[in-house]
């Protein structure tokens, strides 16, 4: 029972040593690998919603929601709120 225990882990332990020295072989060394990085200036203001976009009224503000008779004008808002 021992003897097939050390059998296993010795198998175990020379396939994990076989595997690392194949791999080292067919992909080679690990290298320092760069990236070439894009630098820009971030501006921190915060520019007004469009209105025919963005509606403050609605329960989902970029989707128009109306309950009941509503007449809606050219950009889709209520009349006559």
């Amino acid at each position: 029972m021992k003897t097939d225990l050390a059998t296993s882990i010795g198998l175990a332990v020379l396939g994990a040593v076989v595997a690392f020295v194949v791999c080292n072989m067919l992909f080679g060394e690990i290298e320092d690998v760069s990236f070439k990085t894009i630098s820009g200036k971030v501006d921190l203001t915060l520019l007004e919603p469009d209105e025919e976009v963005f509606n403050y009224k609605a329960l989902n503000p970029t989707v128009e929601v109306y309950v009941g008779d509503c007449d809606v004008d050219s950009y889709g808002n209520c009349i006559g709120d």
